[in-house]
């Protein structure tokens, strides 16, 4: 007789979960092809996208490992937002092979235990400079006093991490500094024409992120942090975006427009409750 096998509802879903990943990938696999080579694979590009596929299914399974039980603030495995990433490049203007590559693993400095140096090991360094241009530093090396509460010292320091952060969104200009300070300090020597391909690179995932992160932002019951996303977008993006992406600008644009609505939209019911509750 066989022995009968007992799974959890969890353990199911897992599965399926898993199941729809490899679907996930072929599928992106084929949208690559269709937009990045115009399904033209011949003898002149056809290695090229041979050692792509390589880097980016490797790329998308240790993600896929480092980020298993990881969840967003949303409750959605943050695995699925480097997916969207990926899917949010392919949508916007003049995608290609090291977008998609810095966008899958575009938190892995920020979020998991590997470095710059272990992503320069798997990469070259163009996409492991630009993976280090759009993520944070750990909020512990800005910490300026020790006497303060540890809440207040964790939210001085993040505050103070995020200004210098968002400083290299300033412009264009500033961004490509960003990017040349960072080849400098690993002692790469690149061409001002390599550096304004890495910027642009970054840059566009950056916004295929932060897309992202608005079109999952909306939260009735904490419309503050809803507000402070907003207000943070068009402060540090819609500039940046303008100048070097109208597509992506003019969707963020329109994301803002639908926080905004749905924020004042709540707000005038709770107000109208309270309203009514007084008299």
């Amino acid at each position: 007789m066989f022995s009968e096998q007992h799974y959890t509802l969890e353990q199911v879903l897992d599965a399926v979960w898993l199941l729809k990943q490899e679907k996930w990938v072929d599928k992106i696999l084929a949208s690559i092809k269709e937009k990045i080579f115009w399904n033209d694979l011949n003898d002149e590009n056809i290695e090229e996208f041979k050692v792509f596929v390589q880097d980016f299914t490797s790329m998308y399974y240790l993600m896929k490992k480092k980020f298993r039980e990881k969840y967003r603030s949303t409750w959605e495995r943050y695995f699925e937002h480097l997916r969207a990433v990926v899917n949010n490049v392919l949508e916007l203007p003049n995608p290609n092979t090291q977008k998609i590559l810095i966008a899958i693993s575009h938190d892995c400095i920020e979020d998991t235990n590997i470095d710059f140096r272990t992503l320069n090991i798997i990469y070259w360094h163009e996409i492991t400079l630009a993976v280090q241009a759009i993520s944070k530093d750990s909020w512990e090396y800005y910490i300026a006093t020790d006497n303060q509460h540890e809440d207040e010292k964790k939210k001085q320091a993040k505050d103070i991490r995020n200004k210098q952060y968002f400083w290299h969104l300033a412009s264009f200009d500033t961004f490509k500094k960003h990017i040349k300070d960072l080849a400098w300090s690993k002692w790469f020597e690149l061409s001002e024409e390599k550096i304004e391909e890495i910027a642009r690179n970054a840059l566009d995932v950056k916004f295929a992120d932060r897309i992202h992160n608005l079109s999952t932002q909306w939260d009735p019951n904490n419309l503050e942090q809803v507000r402070k996303k907003v207000n943070e977008t068009k402060k540090y993006f819609l500039n940046i975006a303008r100048e070097t992406n109208t597509e992506a600008y003019n969707k963020i644009q329109s994301f803002i427009l639908i926080l905004e609505v749905k924020i004042n939209g709540t707000s005038k019911k709770v107000n109208t409750l309270l309203g009514n509750s007084v008299l």
